[in-house]
């Protein structure tokens, strides 16, 4: 059968006809395309709990979240990829090449503790991607050629997620406005009075806390944080635990920024809102000189697989990224320009201006 052929190793066989079951995301299931035999998957929570970073940080790591998994490699991008089935070949979701790899290599990883299902299902994904390249008058015609929905992947991606509780001391100045009268002679020897702003500098310090929850980073370099970022938000409360089942189907990126990598960007973001908090606190109309010293405690993290439909196409030796939120379908994208368009777009302004000019003239 033809989709026994597509997976070679059957590691969720129809009851039915022994088939591969594959997951539905419409139906939030696992079904089989040849019988129509629908298996439930249980979407409990109690697994998707908080890991101790201080742990896994040490020298020794934390030994209950490892598992040693099989993971395919591009040969072009390097990007690493987990499947729930033996896959020598596969394409590249990243760069859309196709990667002839008939031997894994095993290595230890931080097992996934939790999972958000696919929501958005490759109908829809296309229809989205579709209706995506008919708009935007700039971009060049052909662009269909490169960009093609059969580039389309569902892939879940690896994140980390990081809590903190932070205590800050926190010391600087606060400036109060004030305005005095200022007289003043003209060229004419004429008096003139003014208001003038000054500012008042005021010793302050206090004490600024904050719980942090859930910051969000990806942990796979093909994409960058801001692209990451352009598509949340994913509504986290919908996590549950991790199980291969829901894979079926689709690809898994494997991480590789590291927990303490991941860490050390959710560090900067708890800096970023920690300055701006205690610059409040100082702040009476403006503020200078702040220093904040910060300790950080309770830092915990989980692993989770959060579902991404990427296109990946080369325009002109520059790549572009189409990316889709597998949960909630928001959407993100970089289009190529047509130098065509734009030289004819300036060529047309500019007879505009001159016909304009013309006119006036008359």
């Amino acid at each position: 059968m033809e989709q026994v052929q597509k997976d070679s190793l059957m590691l969720f066989p129809c009851p039915g006809c022994n088939a591969q079951l594959y997951f539905n995301p419409g139906h939030q299931q696992l079904e089989c395309e040849y019988c129509g035999v629908k298996v439930a998957i249980e979407n409990g929570a109690d697994r998707v709990k908080e890991n101790s970073l201080r742990q896994q940080m040490s020298e020794a790591g934390d030994p209950a979240v490892l598992i040693e998994q099989q993971v395919y490699k591009c040969e072009r991008c390097g990007s690493q990829t987990v499947f729930v089935s033996d896959t020598p070949t596969f394409i590249c979701s990243f760069c859309n090449f196709e990667v002839v790899n008939p031997v894994a290599y095993k290595t230890r990883l931080i097992q996934p503790s939790g999972i958000i299902p696919f929501a958005v299902d490759q109908q829809k994904s296309i229809s989205i991607f579709k209706a995506w390249l008919g708009n935007g008058w700039w971009a060049p015609r052909d662009l269909s050629q490169f960009a093609r929905q059969d580039a389309l992947h569902g892939i879940y991606v690896p994140f980390w997620t990081y809590d903190a509780q932070t205590y800050s001391h926190w010391s600087g100045y606060g400036g109060r406005y004030y305005y005095v009268n200022v007289s003043d002679t003209d060229s004419n020897g004429n008096r003139t009075s003014r208001q003038e702003r000054r500012t008042e500098w005021i010793y302050r310090e206090g004490e600024y806390q904050h719980e942090f929850d859930d910051i969000l980073i990806g942990g796979a370099t093909e994409l960058t944080q801001n692209e990451y970022e352009s598509i949340y938000p994913y509504n986290l409360a919908e996590v549950v635990n991790f199980d291969a089942r829901y894979m079926s189907g689709f690809k898994a990126d494997v991480y590789d920024i590291a927990v303490h990598e991941g860490y050390d960007k959710a560090e900067q973001f708890m800096q970023q809102v920690i300055h701006e908090g205690c610059a409040e606190q100082c702040r009476i109309d403006t503020y200078r000189d702040l220093q904040i010293n910060t300790s950080y405690e309770n830092q915990t993290y989980k692993h989770i697989l959060l579902p991404l439909w990427v296109c990946s196409y080369v325009y002109k030796t520059k790549k572009y990224h189409f990316l889709i939120n597998g949960q909630t379908g928001k959407i993100y994208g970089k289009k190529p320009v047509s130098a065509g368009k734009v030289t004819l777009t300036v060529i047309l302004v500019i007879l505009l201006i001159l016909s304009v000019y013309w006119l006036t003239q008359q």
